[in-house]
């Protein structure tokens, strides 16, 4: 059965969960390997799909986004976000970051799907941040679970959910 939008956007947040999580949370789930629900979302009354696991497609996300750290579009856009005070100025800021990094990416990589390539420019963003920033790590998941719904939520749904989404 495929996934719903509202499942898509369950399995977004626990993906933006675990890639934004302490090395400490990750390994606890790493070694637990059951379905932890997070605080504020509940999951939908879908049927559950073991094949879904956020650590794991958390940590292939992660070991992709490796590759723009070094972009310079992409540490300008890092000053920017330090710069936003409120949630929708970080978001927009956010928004064009990924948007900046991910027009050097699509010049690099025209092979790779564009909703791939904005995932994966979003997910390198939002790792930076977080390591640059870990003041904004809060801001930076509700930021990134925003645009990530908003940008690619629909594609993933059609691609039968986040553990269908090739190259993740």
């Amino acid at each position: 059965m495929a996934p719903t939008e509202l499942h898509v956007k369950w399995q977004t947040h626990l993906i933006i969960k675990y890639l934004l999580e302490d090395e400490d949370e990750v390994n606890v789930r790493r070694l637990d390997r059951g379905v932890v629900e997070p605080d504020s979302v509940v999951e939908p009354d879908s049927e559950h799909d073991d094949s879904f696991d956020p650590v794991v497609i958390a940590d292939k996300l992660r070991s992709v986004a490796d590759a723009l750290n070094d972009n310079i579009r992409f540490r300008d856009a890092l000053t920017d976000i330090k710069k936003a005070a409120s949630q929708e100025t970080l978001e927009a800021a956010f928004s064009h970051g990924v948007d900046a990094v991910c027009q050097t990416y699509t010049s690099q990589r025209s092979e790779v799907a564009p909703e791939m390539q904005l995932i994966r420019a979003t997910v390198a963003f939002a790792l930076h941040v977080k390591k640059s920033s870990p003041e904004l790590k809060n801001k930076i998941k509700n930021a990134m679970n925003a645009f990530l719904n908003r940008r690619v939520g629909q594609w993933v749904t059609q691609q039968g959910g986040w553990d269908k989404v090739p190259d993740v």
